[in-house]
């Protein structure tokens, strides 16, 4: 881990405590899939996250340098074991499976069997550890590992996702997964991150649109403010500047009054 991934887990909270656990799954093609995803994530996402992707033994480290260059989320290559935090990506050794306990991931030193199960052992293994908070997800790949560990986490009342085998590279995996098991979505991989982001909010408060619109023109507001402060070197941005604060602010009152309107309606 770098100093400044040390420096952004300071004064978290209990790694226990984390409101939901995400653990991805992929295989063949892997690496492409999972940069559509990890670019659609926020840094406020309440939850861990955990991928694992099938790789030979002591392969190089890649997937962490891949995924780094599209993450907003920082990512930590869990090389024994790590407290599980929000808002970070945890990424196992290549060709190592992982487990959860007390809060923490820890790699095991086993060496797996083949066909690959790492993906049915991490799986199951956050099923039995935070039930309905898990949300396990299977991407591209090949042959049928992650089938018996969706199951697990259907059957702890988590959510279920597979990338949809028919725009999969390689459909296997995401295919048996859905044999035989009630998977909660099936998904294009361009609407995968953006449903990420939705359903880890199911169990903390939610903003409406509307909130969400009116709380980012606030911030864009405020932004303006603090460019005119440092924009009396040069008039004609001050003027653009200006301007465009005084259109954002009409705007905000617009939406306002639109809002009390609509509370009174349904007083």
């Amino acid at each position: 881990m770098t100093s400044g991934e040390r420096l952004r887990r300071e004064g978290q909270a209990n790694p226990a405590d984390i409101a939901n656990l995400i653990v991805i799954g992929a295989s063949a093609g892997g690496h492409r899939a999972l940069r559509g995803i990890v670019k659609d994530l926020s840094t406020d996402m309440p939850a861990a996250i955990v991928i694992l992707q099938h790789m030979p033994l002591e392969s190089p480290h890649s997937l962490k340098e891949s995924l780094e260059r599209f993450s907003r989320l920082p990512i930590i290559a869990v090389e024994d074991q790590e407290p599980l935090e929000q808002g970070f990506i945890f990424i196992p050794p290549p060709g190592r499976p992982a487990i959860f306990s007390g809060g923490m991931i820890t790699v095991e030193q086993d060496i797996p069997d083949w066909p690959a199960t790492t993906i049915n052992r991490l799986f199951t293994s956050a099923a039995q550890c935070y039930g309905a908070h898990v949300l396990g997800l299977i991407l591209t790949g090949l042959l049928r590992d992650g089938t018996d560990g969706l199951r697990a986490v259907h059957e702890a009342g988590g959510l279920t996702m597979v990338q949809d085998p028919r725009e999969a590279e390689y459909p296997a995996m995401p295919a048996n997964a859905m044999e035989g098991l009630p998977v909660t979505f099936c998904l294009n991989l361009a609407d995968i991150g953006p449903a990420l982001e939705l359903l880890v909010r199911r169990t903390a408060r939610f903003e409406t649109g509307l909130a969400v619109a009116i709380r980012t023109l606030r911030n864009r507001a405020a932004l303006l403010v603090r460019l005119i402060e440092q924009s009396s070197r040069n008039p004609g941005t001050r003027k653009f500047l200006s301007d465009e604060l005084a259109s954002l602010r009409r705007d905000l009152q617009s939406i306002d009054e639109l809002v009390k309107a609509s509370l009174a309606e349904n007083a």
